[in-house]
């Protein structure tokens, strides 16, 4: 767990993070909803600029154009519903603990839901950060979770901004503890393939980076993405596949959305 003292010119720690001296060691001056906006996009473009090389960039630049009219269209009145998601989550993002987490998690329920407690299936994917009762399920049967998430019935739960968000960052935590610590990928490698598995599911993931491995290929995310867009091409029909090729870039185009308006 990160300990992590706070000043008013930012932030320090004896062995934080390089994500950190982005945006958290710098003066605050400008208004706190802009500061989340330019977090959110410096944070963002940091992990893609250290992750993405060769191919595997040259696919992610690929599909993050294709993704982009999605994310970025506006409605009649100049409406755009990751935006509206962003300024209307911004009271309760702002007291978020987040737990030695980047800000780029809070993308994620932008995408998945556009911070709408409400949205989707109770049967399938729910609430503000579109969870299954399967993942729910797990969550609650781990010895370590706050005692309100294992008791709170998982319907509630995701339609509760502060629950869901805890639930979500316990699953965030576990696939970030293992890419990061137990697969030893780099820190950027590491935030990208959470956000993949956040959509894809863990175990997709690491079977595709077991079988690059099995072939001699240098397990990182921008061979791992590169793998991705191949499986996809040949599977065109495959909407699990076009989801995880698309996940990362729609977060991104997100984060250039926000970021634009800052």
């Amino acid at each position: 767990m990160l300990l992590i003292a706070v000043t008013g010119m930012g932030v320090a720690h004896a062995n934080e993070p390089a994500w950190h001296k982005v945006v958290y060691q710098v003066p605050v001056a400008e208004s706190p909803l802009t500061h989340l906006a330019h977090k959110h996009h410096e944070l963002f473009a940091f992990f893609v600029k250290n992750a993405l090389h060769g191919k595997g960039k040259k696919d992610f630049e690929a599909v993050s154009q294709r993704v982009k009219n999605k994310i970025m269209w506006r409605n009649g009145s100049g409406t755009n519903i990751y935006h509206e998601a962003f300024v209307r989550s911004y009271p309760f993002a702002a007291t978020v603990d987040l737990q030695g987490m980047p800000d780029s998690i809070l993308l994620i329920a932008y995408l998945e839901s556009q911070w709408h407690g409400k949205k989707g299936k109770k049967s399938a994917d729910y609430g503000y950060w579109q969870l299954t009762p399967e993942v729910l399920k797990e969550i609650q049967s781990l010895d370590y979770v706050p005692a309100i998430l294992k008791t709170t019935h998982i319907n509630k739960l995701r339609a509760d901004a502060s629950l869901s968000t805890q639930a979500a960052q316990v699953h965030l935590h576990r696939y970030h503890f293992y890419f990061a610590n137990v697969a030893k990928f780099s820190e950027s490698d590491a935030w990208l393939l959470t956000f993949t598995a956040f959509n894809w599911g863990a175990g997709n993931v690491k079977r595709m980076i077991a079988d690059m491995e099995s072939e001699g290929v240098e397990a990182n995310f921008a061979n791992f993405y590169h793998r991705l867009y191949a499986a996809h091409q040949a599977n065109p029909g495959d909407v699990s596949l076009r989801a995880a090729t698309e996940y990362v870039p729609s977060l991104w185009n997100i984060a250039q959305l926000i970021g634009a308006d800052k």
